[in-house]
């Protein structure tokens, strides 16, 4: 995922976080887990994180980029009917007065497992084709928001996990996961 205006999410958290030190990219993690599983336009911090001991909030915009892969380079596609290899979430701080739209990227629908672990692998469409032997059109429809994930075939849910380096149960669980270290 990539981040634009940055500094308004390390002005959000200085501004009402109770204690002075805190992990910025611990917090980036838990937003986009909290986008990945909700779809949600809006990140809160409990009352019991914040200086005012109010919940505080901060809403962002999540846009995607398609690219294809030519000759090891990262070429943006604008036509999505010429296809695409991978793409990439851009999520955009907004400040206090901008409000966002009200359907994010994925039609007000949370990313499903397949498309949040694989973006959270590092792993680009084609190496996770060529690992599971998955068309990569294929697997760009089982990444869909919308695709039900219960309907994966479990033989499928099998050779996409392997490739990802995550059990099949991660896949079909609909819960966000991390890969597996090995």
């Amino acid at each position: 995922m990539e981040f634009e205006q940055l500094e308004r999410f390390t002005a959000f958290l200085k501004e009402n976080l109770s204690t002075p030190d805190f992990d910025e990219d611990a917090y980036l993690e838990r937003l986009i887990i909290h986008w990945g599983e909700t779809g949600a336009l809006r990140f809160t911090l409990s009352a019991e994180e914040t200086v005012s001991g109010a919940p505080a909030h901060i809403a962002y915009t999540v846009d995607n980029r398609y690219f294809i892969r030519e000759d090891g380079k990262e070429i943006p596609v604008e036509d999505l009917d010429q296809g695409y290899d991978l793409y990439r979430p851009v999520l955009r701080f907004l400040g206090p007065a901008e409000t966002p739209e009200e359907e994010s990227s994925t039609g007000g629908r949370a990313l499903n497992p397949i498309a949040l672990i694989r973006h959270k692998s590092g792993k680009t469409l084609k190496s996770v084709s060529a690992l599971s032997g998955i068309d990569p059109e294929r697997i760009l429809s089982y990444e869909k928001p919308d695709y039900d994930i219960g309907s994966l075939p479990l033989s499928t849910a099998a050779a996409l996990a392997k490739a990802l380096n995550v059990h099949a149960e991660d896949l079909l669980s609909c819960a966000p996961t991390m890969p597996r270290g090995r």
